[in-house]
């Protein structure tokens, strides 16, 4: 396989494989209830499919299990992460952890799956009311995510675990972006939290001779001291176990407005991720919820050839020099006024090409532990 496929460099780092779009929460800073397209899950064939596609080609970096939905509501999850195990692929999954019991985990520990992200986002009882969930309450929800997160820290798999985190700084802009929705809106709101799930995961594990945690603890509590709310941070806790933090946009709410679209600006989308949505269909990334920018499906189309299309490359062409191509990135990355789209357009080039990149270089130094 060539290193390159036209302008897009391989391996890809991500494929967003969407098992379902079927969740069993409803979060107000998710798209679900905007969310046109048909609710299904993903046949075994197809996933199958998808995987053989991939295997030994060196396309791909890691299949990640979500764009929509809680994948762990695929009855064939474990099966699917075993078959992509059986052929060499990475894996990761994407999940709410409310159905994330301690036989599934270990199922998906010996199915082979390679990275576990949590995806904890609101970290008390007032915040937890945003995540529309029906039959579990905060208390319970949060002694799961505690009981996982202490089993990670023992090390006693390959497998690693992400807690994640959402701050909401942009809604103190002058001009706010999705103001509705608090979660931990300053640096010290979201320290105080981290320190808060720190102690409770790490409860009788941080002591100076504990080898587990990194440096006796020292290591995460440092990190949690130098976070900024304005980025993406990432606070390793032991070698298995890492918090991430990542800041909530409007992307539940920002399709719905009439935008000034954008004409320039950049976007990694397809160079570094693009998603299989559970009918088969492809997006060009994992933030193209109803599926706008379909137009091949993988029943028919193979992912290499899908790369190497003319309107999947043109896109690429543009945003390597900063040009917006296609309708929806042109909404997704303008705004609802000219000077909101502005400082937009210039914002995802200094966010992607710099602030972004600080982060994930952070998280191939944790994966290298």
């Amino acid at each position: 396989m060539n290193k390159q496929i036209g302008a897009i460099k391989l391996p890809i780092n991500r494929l967003h494989m969407e098992l379902t779009n079927i969740c069993n929460f409803s979060c107000e800073f998710c798209p679900d209830s905007k969310m046109k397209r048909k609710k299904g899950m993903m046949s075994v064939e197809t996933a199958r499919s998808i995987i053989d596609n991939v295997a030994g080609k060196g396309l791909i970096k890691l299949l990640l299990f979500h764009v929509m939905g809680e994948p762990s509501l695929h009855p064939r999850l474990v099966d699917i992460v075993q078959y992509a195990s059986d052929r060499g692929i990475e894996t990761c999954l994407t999940t709410n952890g409310s159905r994330l019991d301690a036989k599934m985990l270990q199922e998906l520990i010996r199915a082979g799956i390679g990275q576990i992200i949590v995806s904890l986002q609101t970290p008390d009882e007032k915040t937890f009311s945003y995540r529309g969930a029906k039959g579990i309450t905060f208390d319970d929800y949060a002694d799961k995510i505690i009981s996982i997160a202490k089993y990670f820290l023992t090390g006693n798999c390959s497998t690693k675990l992400t807690v994640s985190f959402l701050s909401s700084p942009l809604r103190r802009l002058i001009i706010p972006i999705f103001p509705e929705v608090s979660i931990a809106d300053r640096t010290s709101d979201l320290k105080k939290y981290l320190m808060l799930w720190y102690e409770k995961i790490a409860k009788d594990w941080d002591t100076p001779l504990n080898p587990l945690l990194l440096e006796g603890g020292k290591i995460p509590v440092n990190q949690i001291k130098k976070i900024w709310t304005f980025k993406e941070n990432t606070i390793n806790i032991s070698s298995h176990l890492q918090f991430h933090t990542r800041v909530m946009g409007d992307w539940s709410v920002h399709f719905d407005k009439k935008n000034v679209n954008a004409v320039f600006g950049y976007c990694p989308g397809i160079q570094e991720n693009f998603g299989i949505l559970w009918n088969g269909d492809y997006t060009f990334c994992c933030t193209d919820f109803d599926g706008r920018t379909s137009s091949y499906n993988c029943g028919d189309t193979s992912i290499a050839d899908y790369l190497g299309k003319e309107a999947v490359q043109e896109v690429v062409k543009g945003f390597n020099s900063f040009r917006v191509v296609h309708p929806y990135c042109k909404q997704c990355l303008g705004d609802r006024n000219l000077l909101n789209a502005f400082v937009k357009q210039i914002g995802s080039i200094v966010y992607f090409k710099w602030v972004k990149e600080s982060s994930l270089q952070k998280v191939r130094d944790y994966e290298e532990i």
